[in-house]
């Protein structure tokens, strides 16, 4: 099977047009990126000083503050006539996260640390679920919806296997600035791309 007809399986060209190719393509790898952590957050947590509820919190820390900014720039969101940026700045806000994950040296850091990444996710999360509406049909929508969904479970449960693959080999060190290089390229390569084209 060639390559052609590996991408005609997984974008069907009567279901997908190239705008939806190139939101799958890099949110696909931004849940990859986001994978290779999660199953390892606490094990990460306890290697720099803290406990299981430490672990807790700081994740608990993330969700509340990514829910609540979700919520609050709902309106003003709906001002911003390209939504492609701010999906665009809440990867590089992701590339930060996972630097300062590379040199986390506290607690106080990590709950920072954490307050940012909320920050990336209630910019760049509903503008990636705006974009990609922006790009589907009617009929098909539900369709290209769980095609996505799909893959990036599929994503998810190959980055869990390879991220721990890799923190087991070489440490959080460089597989952090790995993925903190990735969100930064996400980010830059969505910010220059041709306003049409998402």
């Amino acid at each position: 099977m060639n390559f052609k007809k590996i991408t005609y399986l997984i974008f069907p060209k009567n279901r997908f047009n190239k705008s939806l190719r190139i939101l799958i393509t890099v949110n696909t790898t931004m849940v990859f990126v986001l994978g290779m952590l999660t199953p390892f957050y606490a094990v990460f947590i306890q290697k720099i000083g803290g406990d299981v509820a430490s672990a807790g919190l700081s994740w608990a820390i993330f969700c509340v503050v990514a829910g609540i900014l979700t919520l609050a720039l709902g309106n003003w969101r709906l001002k911003v006539k390209e939504q492609e940026l701010l999906l665009s700045l809440g990867y590089i806000i992701r590339g930060i996260v996972f630097l300062s994950y590379a040199f986390m040296g506290s607690m106080l850091q990590l709950i920072l640390t954490q307050i940012i990444w909320g920050i990336g996710v209630a910019f760049g999360t509903p503008a990636f679920d705006s974009v990609y509406s922006s790009h589907t049909n009617k009929k098909q929508s539900v369709a290209q919806w769980g095609h996505w969904e799909g893959i990036a479970s599929i994503a998810t449960g190959l980055a869990a296997i390879i991220g721990g693959i890799l923190i087991q080999k070489f440490g959080y060190l460089p597989v952090f600035l790995g993925m903190s290089a990735l969100s930064f390229y996400l980010g830059i390569y969505v910010w220059r791309l041709p306003r049409e084209t998402l």
